[in-house]
């Protein structure tokens, strides 16, 4: 009897051992996704830069898939320099779905937002499905190190 109480007193360690490290894997992921929608809103492109792997690799909609820092540091310096045409009053990020594989991480959602035309004032709603994969980082942090993304329809 002695033996059966001693086995399930090491697994229910075992088992309440992963949840924390699970636990501060997702706070982790949620404090990127606040940057990121942060940065998003606000037009900062240097922000956004630094949420991305420097080893990414994303896949935009009717575009060349961009990889790499090279390719990333030009992309978001290009849209850091053009002249500002729209203005953010929108942007969420709305996952349905994040689950964490020991140093990497799907998630899967809506990318919902709206921006108004500087020069004539319209407001455009746009929404997106999205699919990223995440990599941790050495300081425990977490970037976008696979991306892809499409118009959610009409």
């Amino acid at each position: 009897m002695k033996r059966r109480q001693k086995r399930k007193v090491k697994r229910k360690v075992k088992r309440k051992t992963r949840r924390p490290a699970k636990h501060a894997a997702r706070k982790a992921i949620d404090r990127l996704h606040r940057r990121d929608m942060k940065a998003s809103a606000s037009g900062d492109f240097m922000a956004l830069r630094a949420l991305v792997d420097d080893d990414a690799v994303m896949l935009p909609p009717g575009g060349a898939p961009q990889r790499g820092a090279k390719d990333f540091d030009a992309a978001f310096e290009r849209m850091n320099a053009s002249p500002k045409t729209h203005e953010v009053i929108e942007y969420r990020l709305d996952f349905e779905e994040v689950k964490v594989f020991g140093n990497y991480a799907v998630e899967w959602g809506a990318i919902r937002g709206a921006t108004r035309e500087i020069s004539t004032g319209r407001v455009i709603q746009s929404e997106y499905h999205v699919m990223r994969m995440l990599r941790r980082q050495r300081n425990g942090g977490w970037k976008v190190w696979r991306s892809i993304w499409t118009p959610s329809g009409p």
